[in-house]
């Protein structure tokens, strides 16, 4: 008991650090500019903020302290240390990855590509070559520990998916794309990112006489070091806090933006749970490393691929219907909500008058001075609605609406109906959508080369 006391102790004390380190507030820095670039496009679409960045914060520091000390408590359970895994080559390749494509910024990839590389320059280069096993580099090579890496990767994955699972789905914001085929329909933008408060293991080399803190049980570590000791010598773990980030981008065309991110935690975990069998068997049975390093990648990305594939081949949730207008989301705290609108209401009538788009509820809207009867279907039921609409001043009512046209022109029918409360499903013709482009993981190639060309005809020149 005296044992679980003082590594509770040491455990806190220094997940606590980790809080309170700069780097990790540096990584809250980089998430409030991320939640910032994401309210930033709310206002340009839409006219206002749907999700408050200070709420966003929030729930991404909670739930990132959460997954932090879950992890954290695995990584010194398993006695997985830094030095293990190679992160001196990890940040390098994932930052060659993120030029390639934001979506390849991924421990699975980065980490899958070391340790192919760990694998090569161990059973092929260094025999070949054996001098190349005294450089600094190929030597902090053939000391990354592969299952530790494994380990990592599928501890950070499992973790992301418990919080993509409970908090995936908040921030969820309504976007109109244009599809393939020309026609433009609703989807739900996902993206969140977790500040990770850590804390890690560093190991050394020390004389048994120097040793100080608590004595382990015999069975731990459960990933033994690379670290031989010496006559004399033992090894000697400090717990060190670092700091980390986790992130979630997906798009919810066909299914609502719950049961996207559920299917997609629920995948994840899987993919996880996988890997970190295959990681921890792979100390005790080595063959079962070159299946954890191909898996580690090839397995991530199957994952995504399969999950993109599975969205789009499903029926579009929110197109335009053939009659009368759906609702993709009523905004908290406004007219229409007060009024008990729902998303998915099918709006039919506007005072008695028939409306097929999007353009003519809110010109419908429009044309009332006080009081809107709205119709329509909820669920297969019928539904009316009065919705006043509400000015700063009283006798102001279509002043609102006008001066909102006046000044977002570019954008007139979001802004409209957002004041009110409303987000409907696009029109298949509407002017106003984002559109997804197909990138080229070799175009970073050619701009580069481009440039490098460009300087070369400068300097001949002058």
């Amino acid at each position: 008991m005296q044992l679980f006391i003082e590594l509770g102790q040491i455990f806190i004390y220094s997940f606590a650090l980790a809080v309170f380190m700069p780097v990790f507030w540096v990584v809250l820095f980089l998430v409030f500019m991320q939640y910032r670039r994401l309210a930033a496009n709310e206002e340009k679409l839409f006219g206002r903020v749907i999700n408050p960045i200070g709420r966003q914060m929030l729930a991404a520091l909670g739930y990132g302290i959460i997954g932090g000390f879950i992890a954290s408590a695995i990584l010194v359970l398993l006695g997985l240390s830094l030095e293990q895994i190679g992160l001196y080559f990890i940040w390098p390749v994932a930052l060659l990855l993120l030029l390639i494509n934001p979506r390849y910024l991924c421990f699975s990839y980065a980490g899958g590509i070391v340790a192919v590389t760990v694998l090569i320059v161990r059973h092929i280069i260094a025999p070949l070559f054996p001098g190349l096993g005294d450089t600094v580099v190929v030597e902090a090579l053939l000391n990354i520990h592969i299952p530790a890496l494994l380990v990592l990767i599928g501890l950070l994955h499992l973790v992301e998916a418990l919080l993509i699972y409970i908090d995936g789905t908040r921030g969820s914001s309504p976007v109109y794309l244009k599809m393939d085929s020309g026609e433009v329909v609703g989807a739900f933008s996902l993206q969140r990112f977790w500040p990770i408060p850590l804390v890690a293991l560093l190991v050394s080399l020390v004389f048994q006489t120097d040793i100080m803190g608590v004595t382990m049980p015999e069975w731990w570590p459960v990933l033994q070091s690379a670290l031989e000791p010496g006559p004399g010598q033992s090894l000697q773990y400090m717990a060190v806090p670092v700091a980390a980030g986790l992130g979630y981008a997906d798009m919810a065309l066909t299914s609502k933006p719950e049961a996207r991110t559920k299917y997609t935690a629920r995948q994840l975990a899987v993919y996880s749970v996988i890997l970190l069998v295959v990681a921890i068997g792979s100390e005790f049975y080595g063959w079962l490393v070159l299946p954890g390093v191909i898996f580690a990648p090839v397995g991530h990305e199957l994952l995504i691929l399969y999950g993109k594939k599975k969205e789009r081949s499903e029926k579009l949730l929110y197109r335009s219907p053939e009659s009368g207008v759906k609702l993709m989301m009523v905004l908290p705290g406004t007219i229409a909500f007060d009024a008990g609108l729902q998303e998915d209401d099918l709006i039919t009538e506007i005072n008695g008058v028939a409306v097929n788009s999007s353009s003519e509820l809110m010109d419908k809207i429009e044309e009332s001075y006080f009081m809107v009867l709205i119709r329509g279907w909820r669920r297969g039921q019928q539904f009316s609605a009065v919705m006043r609409k509400r000015a700063q001043q009283p006798g102001d009512e279509k002043e609102l609406f006008r001066r909102s046209l006046m000044k977002h022109s570019a954008y007139a029918l979001p802004h409209r109906s957002a004041e009110l409360g409303l987000i409907p499903v696009p029109d298949h013709d509407s002017k106003v959508y984002f559109e997804i482009k197909k990138s080229n993981p070799f175009a970073f190639i050619r701009r580069f080369a481009g440039r490098v060309k460009t300087m070369v005809g400068i300097n001949r020149a002058g």
